[in-house]
């Protein structure tokens, strides 16, 4: 057992260190957090508009529900429950994208 700590000695004491490090960069005096407290206002010094297109948007919002569907249909399998809805809704989605994807 003791050779067993020996070997996992190196492996804490860099952990240790590494931990204190990262301590060390959180308080450098550079990272101006007072513009984070509650109720400062917070400002940008220049704002970023992101065009995005039509079609990835919707891409984008059917690829959640599906993997909103798949999700909860996983939760349900562990439990033993079949929702029979749910899997048609999962069909029509990957085929939708399927479509979308040849095209």
């Amino acid at each position: 057992m003791p050779k067993a700590g020996l070997l996992l000695l190196p492996f804490v004491l860099t952990a240790a260190i590494a931990g204190a490090q990262m301590g060390e960069a959180s308080r450098k005096p550079e990272s101006n957090f007072a513009d984070a407290v509650p109720g400062s206002a917070l400002t940008c010094s220049q704002p970023h508009i992101l065009a995005v297109p039509p079609q990835l948007v919707a891409r984008a919002r059917v690829k959640v529900k599906l993997l909103t569907l798949l999700r909860e249909s996983l939760y349900d399998d562990a439990r033993g429950v079949v929702n029979i809805a749910r899997e048609k809704e999962i069909r029509k989605l990957a085929n939708k994208l399927k479509n979308e994807s040849e095209d």
